[in-house]
């Protein structure tokens, strides 16, 4: 069962501007920024099935939008002008560095501006210096930055997956569905999610090993008469 970790967060404000959104974080006006380490209930959007988003490859434009069906999934969304977002990325960034032969999984990245749409030239400026400074050579290829021009996919899970703050990470399923959801950055969550992950591959292995032990169907009988 999936569950929402508190931490360091920046509301989700897509109509005021990242440095709005700063300021707001540096002047106490974000009410959460402490952690409450006690049991929390899962978040509303585990359990709901993820469908094709229109996501932009800050890389390649013309690269088809991930999808979410057969693979397991850490989507992330988060923003180079949001100080836990900076801390959290890279160590996302190690976790798929560590799974890059894993063909079962994927880390889809959306670097988010302060405000939609979104400005593409400065958001790709801003997202490769952040990969450059924030992301060793050797393992800035495990990445590659999507982004979500018009806005839509974030107004899609701000009203039916309960995106509301910077940084969030979804845990995806083979199915599609959400399996756990982290809010907010604290040191510990990239080992909690790495073991995350670890459970829903096996999960995957297992079910991909059932199915394949599985006799086929045989075919229907026919009799003719005579």
């Amino acid at each position: 069962m999936g569950s929402t970790k508190n931490s360091p967060m920046i509301p989700n404000r897509h109509r005021l501007s990242a440095a709005g959104l700063v300021v707001a974080l540096i002047s106490g006006w974000v009410p959460f920024l402490a952690g409450c380490d006690g049991p929390m209930p899962p978040h509303p959007a585990v359990g709901r099935t993820v469908g094709n988003l229109s996501l932009t490859s800050l890389a390649d434009p013309s690269r088809r939008p991930p999808t979410f069906t057969g693979r397991v999934t850490l989507l992330n969304f988060w923003g180079t002008w949001c100080p836990p977002c900076r801390r959290e990325l890279p160590g996302l960034v190690r976790l798929a560095d560590r799974l890059r032969s894993e063909p079962a999984f994927q880390l889809v990245a959306v670097s988010c501006g302060g405000r939609a749409p979104e400005n593409m030239a400065a958001l790709t400026q801003s997202t490769d210096a952040f990969l450059k400074e924030a992301v060793s050579s050797s393992q800035r290829s495990a990445i590659e930055p999507w982004a979500d021009p018009d806005g839509r996919t974030r107004m899609i899970f701000s009203t039916s997956f309960g995106f509301e703050a910077f940084p969030t990470t979804y845990l995806i399923g083979p199915d599609a569905t959400v399996r756990q959801v982290w809010v907010g950055y604290r040191s510990r969550d990239e080992a909690d999610i790495a073991r995350a992950i670890v459970a829903a591959l096996k999960e995957t292995a297992a079910l991909k090993e059932t199915a394949a032990l599985k006799p086929a169907a045989q075919p229907a009988a026919v009799s003719a008469e005579r």
